[in-house]
């Protein structure tokens, strides 16, 4: 039996096996693994994927606050370096920099080892620069929707870096954020390419619609409207007829985004990068954007868009006739009669939704008089709204980016009072924004609501604990 455990099972383990392993490992941790044994030497060379940089693998510094110090060539060198060690095709690279100097060069050249390295599937890049480097801008995380509010960053700059993009024929998924765009000469397209990200990237008016003429096989396509090179503003027709999801972030630079061919669309998310959405030009092109994207089964707006949309006569002339499944925020700080309007047009042109999830934020305490308005406005009978006679069951309304928390009352019994068919009603909210005596009035006023659909049940969280409240 002892000899049995002294067998060394690791060592002869199959060399995918092995890769695997490593895959799953930070690349200095996969490194380390070649002082095991003679047989796990050089595995790390076969590694197919990196992730490198700012909230990634730091490559071995030691420095506790790596993820938000400037990270300087000589680091760049040390990727380089570490890339040309390996020996099968990079399919994966992921690499996020906070830098103090210009890396185009040195960028330029990874990209180029990168393509010698053949079989690239994935590549992602992803720049910001020191606070001494630029005036802070505007700019949208990708991160989780319960931030959905523009954060300002001094250390974004993406005119300090030029990507050259070599042509990499294998390309499934390019992501680039915070850099500018520059496709080769006679760029022939990436025609494997299935996902692609841009946002806040400098591109001309030229050379994006070439990325997305020559790319066909899309079925995601994100864009995020930043600093853009664009003369005169963009105006974009887009016919990809793979394409599933979009997303855009838009801004005044933006003329015109029209899909004209995108018969396989699912699911659209619209919203603003501009600080201010009281301009007419960005509800006319936010309209456009929404009237080609009519045929989606899902959407999910931004708290500007209806804001924006409001500069606009009703009633609008078109519909959502497929759209199951709408998800957007509402900011109360801005809400009044227009506003109201578009909010009720939205759920008319929608009459088979059966779905919707609604974030009520604001950014100020509340006064009386919005939840006076509020009242005044949405808690009464509504007619000619066929989704709510016929079609929604589903009701999920989260209030915890709400300041004061029984203001979203008024929107919980708007739906109560018309929703003839509604199932089941969630309502969150937070413990930060809200104490023992909010939750305890929100029962009972609910408890009070004349409900229109005998079927409904309404169910609270507070982000943990949940609460069924009995509903007349």
């Amino acid at each position: 039996m002892a000899e049995e455990f002294k067998v060394d099972r690791i060592s002869f383990l199959p060399e995918d096996i092995k890769i695997s392993i490593l895959s799953r490992l930070e690349v200095k941790d996969a490194v380390r693994t070649s002082v095991l044994t003679r047989s796990w030497r050089h595995t790390w060379t076969l590694l197919p994927s990196l992730r490198l940089g700012r909230y990634l693998d730091p490559l071995g510094d030691t420095s506790k606050n790596f993820d938000s110090r400037p990270v300087s060539s000589t680091w760049i060198k040390r990727v380089r370096s570490l890339v040309s060690s390996l020996r099968g095709p990079l399919i994966h690279f992921q690499l996020s920099l906070r830098l103090d100097t210009d890396p185009s060069n040195l960028l330029r050249r990874l990209l180029d080892l990168l393509l010698k390295k053949g079989g690239v599937q994935t590549l992602d890049l992803c720049f910001y620069y020191s606070d001494k480097l630029t005036q802070p801008v505007p700019f949208f995380f990708n991160l989780p929707r319960n931030v959905p509010v523009p954060l300002r960053l001094h250390s974004y700059h993406s005119r300090k870096v030029k990507v050259w993009l070599p042509p990499f024929h294998s390309l499934k998924v390019l992501q680039l954020e915070g850099c500018q765009l520059i496709l080769p000469n006679e760029f022939q397209g990436f025609h494997s390419l299935t996902t692609l990200s841009l946002s806040n990237v400098i591109i001309s008016n030229l050379h994006l619609h070439l990325l997305l003429d020559t790319s066909k096989n899309l079925t995601t396509f994100k864009f995020v409207a930043g600093d853009l090179d664009l003369v005169p503003d963009l105006s974009l027709n887009i016919s990809l007829p793979l394409l599933t999801n979009v997303e855009f972030g838009i801004n005044e630079m933006v003329d015109k985004i029209c899909l004209v061919s995108t018969p396989r669309l699912e699911q659209a998310y619209i919203y603003l990068t501009s600080i201010d959405s009281g301009s007419e030009k960005l509800a006319r092109a936010t309209l456009g954007l929404l009237t080609s994207v009519s045929m989606v089964s899902s959407l999910h707006l931004d708290c500007d868009v209806l804001e924006t949309l409001s500069l606009l006569a009703l009633p609008f002339s078109f519909s959502f006739p497929q759209l199951k499944c709408l998800r957007f925020f509402l900011n109360v700080d801005t809400f009044d009669k227009r506003t109201c309007d578009v909010f009720h047009w939205l759920l008319r042109s929608m009459p088979f939704l059966e779905e919707l999830h609604l974030k009520l934020l604001s950014f100020s305490q509340q006064t009386e008089g919005v939840a006076t308005l509020m009242r005044e406005l949405l808690v009464k009978k509504q007619n000619g709204i066929s989704c709510l006679d016929q079609s929604l069951k589903r009701v999920t309304l989260s209030m915890y980016l709400l300041l004061k928390v029984m203001t979203g009352i008024t929107v919980v019994k708007f739906f109560l009072l018309n929703a003839k068919v509604l199932k089941l009603m969630k309502i969150i909210y937070s413990d930060v924004y809200s104490d023992d005596d909010d939750a305890l009035s929100m029962k009972e006023e609910l408890k009070k609501v004349g409900v229109a659909s005998s079927d409904a049940k309404v169910v609270m969280f507070n982000i943990t604990t949940e609460v069924t409240v009995n509903v007349k």
